[in-house]
């Protein structure tokens, strides 16, 4: 759970006479005039709300839908649907005012906290003071900016709006329901701050000034927190046992973090408990995280290094964008460097190795390896982070890059290691095949910032691989990147320079189209299929490119092209014309060729397919398609 999100879902959707209230307010009294919208505002305006039309079946019913969508887990697809909506009614009306109100909670629930801040700061750019704009309105709208700052991490930021929201706003401009939610977010400002002292001033006065709801998991968590922070590990508990019956993973956590605080020699129990609940169990990534991380605090209790770094790789492998709880409960790639070289360290104590001469490290790690590769990790480990020769430092990153990545996540803990850590300050230090791996990792999740920063740290590819790879990479870069046109370049430059390519290099090239069909940039994905010869491919190979072929022309609506790809597609493998492939390739020719309104042709595909299908529901399905062409062939025929 993300503490800081129930204050915008308490403050929004989820208090309903606060909500009730607000739309009141939004559409009558409280919303100003808005006359006539000069010629500027309306220029603003339609710059705002221009967008690529588009093909959703679904479409808009009413706001009550959208927290239905969001319910069944379709936020961007609720928030889409409002986008679409909002753009018919003029700004600043009341009615605009109310979708507006409901894309701020929906980006909320999509965690689109900059965007959030983005669009909140155009409103207020934008809205004109009393004409466009109430304060009372204004004032629900920097609450949630501060919200997403702070789960942004803009502490400071935060912390002086909320200062000035509770110092220089009017009593007589707020909803009753604000100041209790300012006082809440000051608290968390001060915990991210480590102002541990202010937060426990603030609680304490908190506390005094309004009535607290113990039931309110999010506040037991907030409080329990601020206790634990200013050693008050007892209090934390009795709160915490509270909410036990919530079956929360947050609770379960902070409620083993406050009693191994307050009773530290039941480390081992606690310990052996996260284990038997992390082993073998499916578990939330957010879940994986806490009981990892109680782990690890047992761990450093017992000074186990060897479990801690076993729980510490655990919780950076699962790449959590937000805390489970707050920053005095996280850990970072640095804290596993450490690790690393303080088990190093000792390995080498007890082996006899000394700095300066490396080659009785490289055997010992070559002995390791095979055996004992956590320990060959460690090794390598102290030794890149000890040694001031540049050739031993790039093999031991090289060595540990080779350990890792033979793990499940091993990727993942790599890229925490060496992109997001102090201890490796310049990514041009690493290894060229440090890099070259870095660069795929980033690719297989769609970072292109990393993967174009990694890039443009290498200016060929390493030793060992080819020039053809390494653009194909760059290209996927470029499209990442947006720039398609510079991606088909310089695709179309390399296959100019090289007169064949092998299977596997067609295989990374179908790639880079796949990617310009994914980004919906079809033209160009057909224009690079044309670039690859069929001649000599196998039967399989030709199958596929004829399937993509069609579904980009199918996309491009150009739909009697589409249908012959899929035909050729449907027989490309001698004597299997029949199989679910080919089968499938011919009801999409069909489909195709229906939309094409070549309905003779589709009649036949259709026929042809219901002679050789096995399955009943399929055999349903074409019935029901020739059905609907016989009705449309009669539409035809009555019109002529």
């Amino acid at each position: 759970m993300h503490i800081l999100i129930f204050v915008l879902l308490v403050f929004g959707l989820s208090s309903s006479s606060w909500a009730q209230q607000n739309s009141v307010a939004a559409s009558t009294a409280d919303t100003p005039e808005t006359g006539e919208q000069s010629s500027a505002e309306l220029s603003n305006q339609a710059k705002t709300n221009v967008k690529p039309e588009k093909k959703q079946s679904v479409t808009f019913k009413s706001l009550a839908q959208m927290n239905e969508l969001i319910e069944l887990g379709v936020p961007a697809l609720a928030l889409s649907l409002l986008d679409d909506e909002q753009n018919k009614r003029r700004q600043f009306t009341p009615d605009w005012y109310g979708y507006e109100y409901k894309r701020i909670l929906i980006m909320a629930s999509l965690e689109q906290w900059p965007q959030l801040i983005t669009r909140t700061q155009w409103l207020f750019d934008t809205a004109v003071p009393d004409r466009h704009i109430t304060e009372r309105i204004r004032l629900w709208f920097e609450t949630q900016q501060v919200i997403a700052k702070l789960q942004l991490r803009k502490s400071a930021a935060a912390l002086q709006q909320l200062q000035r929201l509770m110092w220089t706003t009017k009593i007589e401009d707020r909803d009753p329901s604000l100041p209790v939610v300012w006082r809440q977010l000051v608290i968390r400002a001060y915990l991210q701050m480590q102002l541990d002292n202010d937060a426990r001033r603030a609680l304490v006065t908190y506390e005094r000034d309004y009535k607290v709801d113990e039931k309110n998991i999010d506040w037991v968590l907030l409080q329990a927190q601020v206790l634990l922070r200013t050693n008050r590990p007892k209090q934390a508990i009795t709160l915490l046992k509270q909410l036990s019956s919530e079956k929360a993973v947050d609770v379960e956590a902070l409620l083993l973090i406050a009693q191994l605080q307050n009773e530290p020699k039941n480390a081992e129990k606690i310990q052996q408990l996260m284990r038997e609940q992390l082993d073998g169990q499916i578990l939330s990534r957010p879940a994986r995280w806490a009981m990892s991380y109680v782990a690890y605090l047992s761990s450093k209790v017992l000074s186990d290094t060897a479990e801690q770094i076993l729980y510490l790789e655990s919780m950076l492998s699962l790449d959590i964008k937000y805390p489970v709880f707050d920053d005095t409960y996280k850990v970072t790639a640095d804290d596993l460097w450490n690790l690393y070289n303080k088990q190093g360290l000792v390995i080498a104590n007890d082996n006899g190795l000394l700095f300066g001469n490396d080659v009785p490290w490289q055997e010992l790690s070559n002995k390791l390896i095979k055996n004992e590769p956590e320990k060959a990790l460690a090794l390598n480990t102290a030794l890149v982070l000890h040694t001031n020769n540049f050739a031993t430092r790039q093999q031991q990153h090289k060595t540990i890059v080779e350990i890792i990545e033979k793990r499940k996540n091993g990727l993942e803990l790599i890229n925490q290691l060496y992109l997001h850590s102090s201890k490796v300050k310049d990514v041009k230090l690493l290894p060229e095949e440090v890099r070259y791996r870095l660069v795929d990792y980033a690719l297989s999740e769609s970072n292109y910032f990393e993967a174009s920063e990694i890039m443009n740290s290498l200016d060929e590819p390493p030793e060992g691989k080819s020039l053809f790879d390494w653009r194909m990479r760059k290209a996927r870069v470029l499209i990442l990147h947006g720039d398609y046109q510079d991606s088909e370049n310089l695709i179309r430059r390399t296959f100019a320079e090289k007169k064949s390519i092998t299977i596997a290099e067609l295989d990374r090239y179908i790639q880079v189209v796949f990617d310009f069909q994914t980004v919906q940039q079809h033209q160009q994905a057909l224009n690079l299929f044309e670039l690859v010869s069929m001649q000599g491919l196998s039967e399989q190979l030709k199958r596929e490119i004829y399937f993509w072929k069609a579904e980009s022309y199918y996309s491009l609506e150009k739909y009697d092209r589409a249908a012959l790809f899929y035909l050729e597609s449907a027989r490309a493998v001698t004597g299997e014309e029949h199989d679910l492939w080919g089968q499938s390739a011919r009801f999409k020719a069909a489909g195709a060729l229906v939309l094409a309104e070549i309905y003779v042709d589709a009649e036949k595909v259709y026929k042809d397919l219901l002679f050789v299908t096995a399955s009943e529901s399929r055999k349903s399905l074409i019935n029901q398609s020739l059905q609907k062409i016989r009705l449309l062939k009669s539409v035809v025929i009555s019109n002529e």
